[in-house]
Formats: C-alpha cells, sequence, structure tokens
C-alpha cells in the first residue's frame, strides 16, 4: 500500500502546519533576540564614544590652559631677562663713568695719569 503524495499530505496536514509553525515561532524569537542585542551593543558603543568625547574634551581644556600658563610664564621670562638685560647695561654704564673719573697710578712710573677729558 504505497500511499500518493496527496494522500500523505492529507493525512499529515496538521503535523506540517505545526512544525511550519514552530519553525516560524523559531526564527521569530530569533530575529527579536537579535535586534535586541543589537540595541543594547549600539547603546553601549553610543555611552563608550559619550565617554571617550567627555574625556577628549577634558584633556583638550587642560591642555588649553597649560598652554595659556605657559605662554603667560614664557612672557614674564623675557620681561625678567630684559629687566635684567637693562640692570646689567645700567651696571656697567655707572662702571664706565666710574672708571673714567679715577686717576691710575701706574707702579715703578713717576707719571701719575689723570684720565679726566
Amino acid at each position: 500500500m504505497a500511499l500518493t503524495p496527496e494522500q500523505f499530505f492529507t493525512k499529515n496536514m496538521k503535523w506540517i502546519a505545526l512544525g511550519l509553525l514552530l519553525l516560524l515561532m523559531f526564527k521569530t524569537m530569533q530575529s527579536c533576540n537579535r535586534k535586541t542585542i543589537i540595541g543594547k551593543g549600539s547603546k553601549e558603543y553610543v555611552h563608550e564614544i559619550d565617554s571617550l568625547k567627555n574625556v577628549y574634551s577634558g584633556y583638550y581644556r587642560e591642555s588649553q590652559d597649560s598652554i595659556k600658563k605657559l605662554n603667560y610664564l614664557l612672557r614674564l621670562a623675557d620681561q625678567n631677562a630684559a629687566a635684567a638685560d637693562r640692570r646689567a647695561d645700567a651696571v656697567q654704564s655707572a662702571v664706565e663713568k666710574v672708571r673714567s673719573n679715577t686717576t691710575v697710578v701706574v707702579k715703578g712710573a713717576e707719571e701719575v695719569k689723570n684720565d679726566k677729558k
């Protein structure tokens, strides 16, 4: 007794429908699970990106503050160096004036030289 395909399908229609329904439910659950995982991953990704942006902006602000502070210190050092140069020039000028107004006695010579002019 051989079953024809029509007889097989009519006899087992409820089992075939039940199997297809189970496969459909399994694929639907798999799709929902995948969607949940992707959504969770994207939320974590967005959170990581926001964290990195905050860290970057913090470092950027700190570096800008450091740059401003170092530029200020550099200008201050330049002003101190210029003031020291002016003081050195003033001391040099005073020494030259004192030197030009003094008499020099040469040992072993009887002549005293006076550089006043």
